[in-house]
Parts: structure tokens; sequence; C-alpha cells
């Protein structure tokens, strides 16, 4: 079933090789003594792309490549041989026609395979689905260059000049087959660009499979793109454009069956070592023979190649290993030494200081030498302690470990190909010892981080004694003034004194008590015995002149941090009500919504409640609540009395809660 869909590709590259033999052919024929070097190569090219046509047909069929290759080839081949057989017949009708159609044929292949072939690579379809645009472009280029060479007065080849070209206009008329010729070349510059355009979309949205097809395309259609301005000049000799053309058709087999990455930099680096151990070993061998022949005074000694040969023979091992390290380094930059890498790292990390400026130099180095579009080291919790490259890659993920345990992950990305197995290897190891600097990364910030919260947590230390000098000592003194000025007021007119006395020691035992609480650190006390809401019971309770209603919800376990800050809220807000806000009637809510507790205290005074010059009051009320995460609201207006609403979120409390926090009263 498969030989008759092959049997055109066939035809057609042997189509293209005969015409291409006829060419070297007559070239021999026509001048005995001179080697058709500009035939030959034009015949090797033809044959190369003839070959990769039935290649490409077999195993694609019906694949578009494969049929514009075979076109291509054949109409290169047949041109060749039509041209060089016009050529070859001198004068008359037939040889007019026949280097005038050779002509125009010829350049009809070239482009398809220069310009018509890369638009349809490496799938056979047009780089944008549905537009017909781009397509007709490239068409129409193709097709109004080789109209220009039909209606030449004179055929465009060099060696045709005194040939009168029988579909050409008549000489009065050569301006306007000027223009054709310069529009035909101006619209294939277009059509080139609309199929680099192509190759570029296909680049940017194809998988890294698709890059590396194209990248072969790439490297092979370079040298004939930047020829072909010079189509329609005499510098265009025929040599030029087959040789620069051979390595396109094996790039074009390669893009349309290529099914899984090639090593690209592995197959450049052993091509490089190669090339150069040719070109020394040559070197060496003539220096040889010319060298000893020239101290021996025996340039024609028949010993002197088997010399040279002996010292080839011997140096050919070093000099490949040599070069092999040369090239290495040159194509993979210090990479290519693992154990130079690794021993330069040990050393970096032994006399590193700043951690963080070596781990973001770690980074970039990977980055740049394993040709990496994104590194980022992150920590045990994601944090990205170092990143080089650009962002938006789709990063894989390698953990990082120090000491038996994950501490991090070294994340990458590389879109043109996969790592090396030597690259693969070496990553492995350079994170091998990436594991102990996120280590001792961590640790150092773990150890600034302790730094820190003891710093903070002294300053807590200092504003909780002064708050709580204030909300809890401080009116048990003023308590006291006012008794004892009263007792002293009252002191002449008093029936029982020791009572009153007996009342003012206990309030001083009170105070007593207060200042134990505040040496030892510990929370209110009726927090621990009766919790928050038999503990505002109690509080509340105290108030003899004024009447304090309290509505408390049934509370879920709340953190102690909350439960402190709730309490002494409350317990400065129900002061201020008393001592300053001359209120009658003060109601006290609590209760849970939405994973936040809600504290309001709403009070009938005069409603002039505003921070005093010295008070530390709501100033230590809205500390509290924003060291919790929470928000304190305090709304007064004049004859409407005041309300102090205190949210505080039990999630962050639950967070944030520590043994001062917690403990603190």
């Amino acid at each position: 079933m498969r030989l008759p869909r092959l049997l055109p590709a066939v035809l057609l590259a042997l189509a293209g090789a005969a015409g291409a033999v006829v060419n070297v052919a007559l070239a021999r024929v026509q001048e005995p003594g001179r080697v058709p070097v500009d035939e030959v190569c034009v015949a090797v090219v033809v044959l190369a792309y003839g070959a990769v046509a039935v290649l490409v047909s077999a195993a694609r069929p019906r694949h578009l490549v494969g049929r514009l290759l075979a076109t291509g080839s054949a109409a290169w081949g047949l041109g060749e041989g039509s041209l060089a057989l016009g050529l070859h017949l001198g004068a008359g009708d037939a040889a007019a026609w026949a280097v005038t159609l050779g002509t125009a044929t010829r350049a009809l292949g070239w482009l398809t395979l220069v310009i018509v072939v890369p638009f349809v690579l490496p799938d056979g379809r047009a780089p944008w689905p549905g537009r017909r645009l781009p397509g007709a472009v490239v068409g129409g280029a193709v097709g109004l260059f080789t109209l220009a060479t039909l209606l030449a007065p004179v055929p465009l080849d060099r060696r045709a000049s005194g040939v009168s070209s029988p579909t050409g206009l008549p000489e009065a008329l050569r301006p306007v087959a000027d223009t054709v010729a310069l529009a035909g070349l101006a619209a294939c510059v277009v059509a080139l660009v609309v199929a680099i355009a192509g190759l570029v979309h296909r680049w940017r949205t194809g998988d890294t499979l698709r890059q590396q097809q194209l990248l072969w395309l790439a490297l092979a259609f370079v040298p004939p793109v930047l020829l072909l301005p010079l189509l329609a000049t005499d510098l265009a000799r025929p040599w030029l454009f087959a040789l620069v053309s051979v390595p396109v058709p094996v790039a074009v087999a390669v893009a349309v069956l290529q099914r899984r990455l090639y090593d690209v930099q592995l197959a450049l680096s052993r091509t490089l070592t190669y090339l150069a151990l040719s070109a020394v070993v040559a070197l060496l061998y003539a220096a040889t023979v010319a060298g000893a022949g020239a101290v021996l005074d025996e340039r024609g000694a028949d010993w002197l190649p088997w010399l040279a040969a002996g010292v080839v023979a011997v140096t050919f091992a070093p000099l490949r290993d040599a070069l092999q390290r040369g090239v290495s380094r040159l194509t993979y930059g210090q990479w290519a030494e693992p154990g130079e890498v690794l021993g330069a790292t040990a050393r970096r990390l032994g006399d590193a200081a700043d951690v963080p400026a070596l781990l973001a130099t770690l980074a970039d180095e990977l980055a740049t030498t394993l040709r990496l579009d994104r590194v980022e080291i992150r920590d045990a919790t994601g944090a990205v302690l170092a990143a080089a490259g650009r962002e938006g890659a789709d990063l894989h993920e390698d953990p990082l470990t120090a000491y038996g345990r994950p501490v991090g992950s070294l994340q990458w990305a590389r879109r043109s190909s996969g790592l090396r197995d030597a690259d693969r290897r070496l990553l492995d190891d350079v994170e091998s010892q990436l594991g102990g600097v996120v280590h001792a990364a961590g640790l150092v910030e773990g150890l600034r981080g302790a730094q820190h919260r003891l710093v903070l947590a002294r300053e807590e230390e200092r504003r909780r004694l002064r708050r709580d000098l204030h909300d809890g000592l401080g009116p048990s003194l003023a308590s006291l003034t006012l008794n004892v000025d009263e007792l002293r007021n009252r002191w002449p007119r008093l029936e029982d004194p020791d009572a009153e006395l007996l009342r003012l020691r206990g309030a001083v035992q009170a105070a007593v008590v207060d200042v134990r609480r505040i040496v030892e650190g510990l929370r209110p006390a009726p927090l621990s015995d009766l919790g928050l809401a038999g503990a505002l019971e109690q509080l509340t309770a105290r108030s003899r002149d004024t009447r304090v209603d309290l509505d408390v919800e049934e509370l879920p376990e709340l953190p102690a941090a909350v439960e402190v800050a709730a309490y002494r809220v409350v317990q400065e807000a129900l002061s201020n009500a008393l001592r300053h806000a001359h209120a009658t009637r003060v109601r006290v809510v609590l209760r849970v919504v939405t994973g936040e507790l809600l504290v309001e205290v709403l009070d009938d005074g005069d409603g002039t409640a505003a921070p005093r010059p010295g008070g530390v009051g709501l100033g230590s009320m809205r500390e509290r609540a924003e060291e919790l995460g929470g928000r304190l609201a305090v709304a007064s207006a004049p004859g409407r009395g005041t309300r102090v609403r205190l949210e505080l979120p039990l999630g962050a409390a639950a967070r944030q809660g520590s043994p001062l926090a917690g403990g603190a009263g």
C-alpha cells in the first residue's frame, strides 16, 4: 500500500538527480580540463533533497513537506540540466528555450525549498490556521519571481549573456522587466519575513520538542537566507548556494521525523572537538614532515610520513582529551568540570559570612551555567530565599535536605530542553550542599527572629506593667486617697471610727494584693478562678451607686490573651464611665460573632470621652486590641453617652498567644 504513495516522490527525486547528473556530464564535455565544482556541488544538494523527500514520504505519507521537497529538488535538478543542455546546444531556438526554461525552473525549485518549505515546517501546515493571506504572500512571491525570470530579455544566468529569451520582453521594455524582477525580489523578501515570523510563532507556542525541531531549522537556514538577496546578481555562483544549502535537507529530515529531544549541546561539543582535532592533527602531521625533513635535510625521504603518523598516533589521545576539555568548558562553562564546581562551592560555603548573598549568587550561577529560565531556592515554609531568571515558567521542584530532614526546595524551569544526565547528577550534588546552606539560613533567620521577639517581649512587658499600674493599682490608690480625705473630713463627727478604719484597712490590703499580682506577673485572679463571664460579673457587682447590666452569651473556651484584653478593656471602660462620665447606667455585652469576640460597653454619661493630657486609658485599650489584631472603636456624643466597641479575632489571638500575652495582667 505504501509503494504507490511513495512512487511520485521517487520519480521526482530521480528526475532531479538525472538533471543534476546531466549538468555535471555536459560540463565535463564542454570543458574537459576543468573540474566542474559548481555542477558537482549542485548535484550533491539536489541528491540530498531528493533523498530526504523519499525518506519523509516513506515515513510520513501524504506529508506536505515531503511533496514540496520532491517538487523542489526535481525543479532544481531539471532546471540545471535544461540550462546546461541549452548552453551545450549553443545557438538556435531550442537552445534559447532550454536556457530560459532552465533558469525559471531552477529558480522555482530553489525558492520552493528555501521559502515555501520553511513556511510549512515541521507539520506541513501553515503557522496561522484559518488565515489565507500569509500563504498567498508566500506563493505569490515565488510565482512573481519565476515570472520575472521568464520576462527578462536575457536569461538570469551569467553564462547565458548572449542568449535572447524567447519568453522575455523586447529590449525596449527592459525597464519593465527590471521592475518586475525587483518586485519579485522584494516579494521574496516579504515572503521570507512571513516564513520567519511563522517559525517564531511556532517557537513561542510550541512545546520543548517543537522548539528543538525549529532550532535545527534555524541553524541550517541561516546561510541560504543571508545569501538570498544575491540571487539576482552576478555574485550568485551555483556552488556558493549549493554549499550553504547542504545542511538544510538534513535539518528538514530531523525536524519532520524527530520524536524525542536530543542533546544539542552534546552534539555541538563533539562536533567542535573533532573539527579542532582534525585541524590539529593535520597541522601536526605537516609540521612533523616538514620539520624533520628540514632538520635532517631529507625532505623527500619515504620514512617521513611514517614518522609523522607515529607522532600523530602517540599524541592523538592526549590531544583529544585536552581539546574535549577545552570545548566542553567553552560549551558548558565551568560546569563542564563537576569536581571543580563542587570544590569551589564547598570553599565558598565554608568562607561565607553572608548566607543570603551566597544563596543569591548560587541561584544566578545555576540559572546562567545550566541555562535555566528560572531558579528559586525556598525554605521549608515555601518562602523564597533567592531567585534568578524570569518569572512565569512551570517549575520543577527538587527537595533539599539536611541532617536527614527536609529544609526547603530548589525549583527550576528550562524551556529549551531537559537537563543532560551529567547536568542532573551535578545539580543533585549541588543540592546536597545547598541543603546545609538553607538549613543554616533558617537557623540564622530563627536567631534573628528570636532576638527580635525578645526585644519586643521586653518592651511589651514594660508596657504591660505601665498599663496594669494605671488600670489596676492606680484606681485603687486613687480610691484610697478619696476615702482618706472623706474620713479626715468626717472624723470629728464619726460615731464608730474603728469601722471606717477597718474599711480603709481592707482597701489598703486590696491594693497590696494588686501590687503582688503585678509583681508576680499574674493575670487577673478572677479570670483564673471564675472565667471571663464570672470575672466580669464580679467586676460589675462592685459598683454600688451605678446600675451595671451584664449581658454575656455562652462563650467557648477563649485564648488567655483574649480573656485578659477583654477584661481589662471592660475594667477601664467601667472606670471611665463611673469616674469621668458620671453615668447612672452602664450595659456590658459579650458575644462571639463570626470567629470574633465582640465586647461592648455602653453608658448614659455626659458623652465627653476623649484622651486627656497625661491619660493612658483609651490608648492602653487600643494597644491591647491591636496587639491581638483586633479593633477598638469609641463613639461619644454630648448628652448621648459613650459606646466602647472591642473586636478580637479568636484565630489570630490563638496564633499570637504567648506566655507573656496570656499571662500578662
